[in-house]
């Protein structure tokens, strides 16, 4: 059995064994002996400090995966979500795909130009059974091709081999994009705030796009009240779908509502709305991918150079070549971050290069607790418990990261109207300089390059 004793000659310790000759033991000075209890205790009192650290890491890393793993229960979709029309009539199925996204059932797209499109039916004539139906987006120079495919086909790997090979990457699902509030509305309702009147982002006439659901022309936000809003609406859906105006009428309330408790954005606006979005349930929509490429067409024909996006789902090559070429013509496309907490992926279109993507704080400027985080936020917005208008009529408070994209696209809005020969990166330069930066110095993971808020800084 071993035991160790201090010396004096430094702090060395000797072996000492029961059966050895004891050596002599000198009494310690009482001034050593206090310095080396204090430098224990000392060492002690970090080793704890260091231990509790590792557990407050350990625990707030536990926390964001669980947080990040939590979902509201409203957003937890049948695997199989039958779409029905006006009439009660199946139109299509929405299932749940790879990676847990969700699809219309057995549908795919291809975006191809017409000698391209013949090319491939050159190869492959049988492709051509499954066309549901080919759309000719002008705007960007391509078709959008519809196929129904049946199960032995119904993959990428499957399908891709029925392609050239050099057009095999213009090959996507027809995915399905969800909007980016909340699934519950706040309980706070008009008689639980107080009037305020912030300044308009700017007071000169606005015009701006947006993809969302259809909005409700017949609010009293606007309707009768607001002589300098004009609403435009075009719907993107099968003509007998029912029409859901939630989360449009939010975002356009952000923009353009005006009440005794509503100061508008942009009081002088011409909003396009590209109506893309069905109700999924009582309290959540979802927008295929077809019908969000339709949209953006649309949009871009009515020289809408500013499109508000207040939605997100996954990366496929078919969204990120159209956003590349609408990027490429100057469009800007002003994106919600997404509401998939902390740890979670990036979403898209947002996490694509030349998309403004946008987060969403509070009035105390801290992070939306389910905003999403990554290198690719961009600027962060007012989008927790906002006052806006509600689809039946009433005015009411939402949260998420789409009622922060409105404030951005706003602002852009404003600095184009007032130079509208500024490009996309000369844009972001000026929303830098307008921006309060917010967590770690210069762009972050949280915050981007800081907080936009109204109204424009002039004199940049």
């Amino acid at each position: 059995m071993k035991r160790y004793k201090l010396t004096l000659l430094g702090l060395a310790f000797v072996p000492w064994v029961a059966t050895a000759q004891l050596l002599p033991i000198t009494q310690l000075p009482d001034t050593i002996v206090d310095h080396l209890d204090r430098s224990v205790n000392r060492n002690a009192e970090r080793l704890q400090e260091l231990k509790q650290q590792r557990l407050i890491e350990q625990q707030l890393q536990k926390t964001l995966t669980i947080k990040a793993q939590l979902l509201d229960p409203l957003v937890q979709l049948p695997s199989v979500l039958p779409i029905l029309d006006t009439r009660k009539q199946l139109v299509w199925n929405e299932v749940e795909v790879e990676l847990g996204q969700r699809a219309v059932e057995r549908e795919w797209l291809i975006l191809l130009s017409e000698p391209q499109w013949q090319q491939v039916l050159a190869v492959e004539p049988a492709l051509n059974e499954y066309v549901q139906h080919r759309k000719s987006l002008d705007s960007i120079g391509l078709q959008l091709i519809k196929l129904r495919v049946p199960e032995s086909l119904n993959n990428t790997a499957q399908l891709r081999q029925q392609l050239p090979e050099l057009l095999a990457p213009y090959l996507s699902r027809n995915f399905i994009y969800q909007p980016q509030t909340s699934s519950v509305a706040e309980q706070n309702t008009v008689k639980d705030v107080k009037a305020d009147t912030p300044l308009a982002m700017c007071d000169v006439p606005i015009v701006l796009g947006m993809v969302d659901t259809a909005i409700n022309p017949n609010h009293p936000a606007w309707s009768g009240k607001n002589k300098d809003f004009a609403l435009i609406q075009q719907d993107f859906l099968p003509a007998t779908m029912p029409t859901s105006y939630s989360h449009g009428t939010a975002v356009a309330g952000v923009l353009a509502g005006k009440s005794e408790v509503l100061s508008p954005l942009l009081p002088s606006l011409t909003l396009y709305s590209a109506e893309a979005f069905y109700a999924q349930n009582e309290y959540q929509q979802g927008a295929t991918l077809e019908s969000i490429l339709q949209a953006l067409n649309w949009l871009v024909e009515q020289k809408n150079r500013v499109v508000n996006m207040s939605l997100t789902g996954p990366n496929n090559p078919v969204l990120a070549e159209v956003v590349s070429r609408l990027v490429a013509k100057d469009v800007i496309l002003v994106a919600a971050a997404g509401n998939g907490g902390p740890a979670a992926a990036p979403l898209y279109p947002a996490a694509y290069d030349g998309v403004i993507a946008v987060t969403a704080v509070d009035d105390s400027n801290r992070l939306y607790r389910w905003a999403n985080q990554g290198e690719y936020i961009d600027f962060a917005a007012n989008g927790v418990k906002v006052l806006t208008a509600r689809a039946d009529g009433s005015i009411g408070r939402e949260s998420g990261t789409s009622m922060a994209a409105p404030v951005v696209s706003a602002k852009v809005a404003c600095l184009l109207a007032s130079s509208p020969t500024l490009t996309l990166a000369q844009v972001v330069q000026q929303l830098q300089q307008q921006a309060q930066d917010l967590g770690e110095p210069g762009k972050d993971y949280q915050y981007g390059y800081g907080l936009l808020s109204r109204p424009l800084k002039a004199g940049l």
